[in-house]
């Protein structure tokens, strides 16, 4: 979401307007842990070999499952392929929820929408699936059904950091900044490295600087209170460079006090007069 690691189809940037893209995460399994033959699809992968059966580090032959095969060519962006080789497994609601996660890369979003829907029929407490079908009602801009799918992702998931950060930027494009900031700091509570995750593997949707710039604003507020404040300050600076312009409200902003004196700070701000 691990949910955004080795058996997930690897994301990658849609076509987008301007400079700004919100990040969303699509999900496939709740696991955290990932199994010997994930970690070997990841090795795999990252070493872009051709063909399979593959050796593992010790040395052992081993021979991918044909679901860990679909994956690996949904990793590498085989897309179409990815699907075919889904088509011949037992339809479970995990296969059916990949699937989706596919034909959404290849922006067949009707066709995303049917398996992320039929994955919930085949088990209405697949949370992965009202997430995954969430992030197609962000990108139709129906941002009150987006939330109320996260909301259900979460209560089905509450420990799963990727559900709260969607959540998240669905209150942001609502015009909900409290709710949006606290839905970003329950998903760094949960995993203090989700904005990373999030830059590196999420679902990029277009969206406008300004929002982009309130995000990174709400980023920043997390780090500040969390004492970090060398991550607080850089996402300041992104929020700057997307075209942030009230620059007093940023400096009287209780969350970043304990930034206030700070050379780098100040830096930020050289035409402020105190």
């Amino acid at each position: 979401m691990n949910s955004l690691n080795v058996v997930t189809p690897r994301p990658f940037p849609l076509m987008r307007p301007a400079l700004a893209a919100l990040l969303l995460s699509l999900c496939t399994a709740l696991s955290p842990h990932a199994s010997a033959q994930q970690r070997l699809l990841s090795i795999v992968a990252d070493d872009h070999q051709q063909s399979a059966p593959s050796t593992s580090s010790s040395g052992d032959l081993v021979t991918l499952t044909p679901e860990a095969t679909a994956d690996l060519l949904a990793a590498r962006q085989h897309y179409r392929d990815a699907i075919s080789a889904y088509k011949k497994l037992p339809q479970t609601p995990e296969i059916v929820n990949k699937i989706g996660i596919a034909c959404q890369h290849l922006q067949a979003y009707a066709d995303a929408r049917y398996y992320f829907t039929r994955a919930i029929h085949q088990d209405r407490k697949y949370a992965p699936a009202y997430n995954n079908l969430g992030t197609l009602e962000y990108h139709d801009k129906d941002y009150r059904r987006a939330e109320r799918l996260y909301h259900r992702a979460i209560k089905l998931s509450p420990k799963t950091p990727q559900f709260w950060s969607n959540l998240g930027a669905a209150d942001l494009a609502s015009n909900k900044y409290r709710d949006g900031a606290e839905a970003y700091q329950r998903a760094y509570v949960l995993d203090p490295e989700i904005f990373e995750d999030i830059a590196l593997n999420g679902l990029h949707e277009a969206t406008s600087n300004e929002e982009m710039a309130k995000m990174y604003l709400c980023f920043a507020g997390i780090f500040a209170r969390a004492g970090q404040k060398a991550q607080a300050l850089e996402y300041i600076r992104k929020a700057l460079l997307e075209g942030f312009h009230d620059r007093n409200a940023i400096q009287q902003d209780q969350q970043f006090a304990s930034l206030r004196g700070d050379p780098a700070f100040d830096q930020l701000f050289p035409n402020h007069k105190k």
